[in-house]
C-alpha cells in the first residue's frame, strides 16, 4: 500500500469517527451560530472539510 493510500484510508477512519451518530448527538441542541442551526453546520463543516482534504490528499505528488 502506497502512501497516498495510507492517508486516504486514514481520511476514511477519520470521516466515519466524525460522522459517528453518538458524535453527532453533541450537536444535536437547540441553538445556532449565525442563524445556522449547529447540526447542520457540522454536518456541512464536516462533510466540506473531508471533500476537501481528499481532494488534496487525491491529487498526489504532481509536482
Amino acid at each position: 500500500m502506497d502512501k497516498i493510500s495510507r492517508r486516504l484510508a486514514a481520511l476514511f477512519v477519520i470521516g466515519i469517527a466524525a460522522l459517528y451518530p453518538p458524535l453527532l448527538g453533541a450537536f444535536n441542541r437547540p441553538g445556532s451560530f449565525l442563524g445556522i442551526p449547529i447540526l447542520p453546520l457540522y454536518l456541512f463543516t464536516a462533510w466540506g472539510a473531508l471533500v476537501a482534504i481528499g481532494w488534496l490528499l487525491g491529487r498526489g505528488d504532481e509536482s
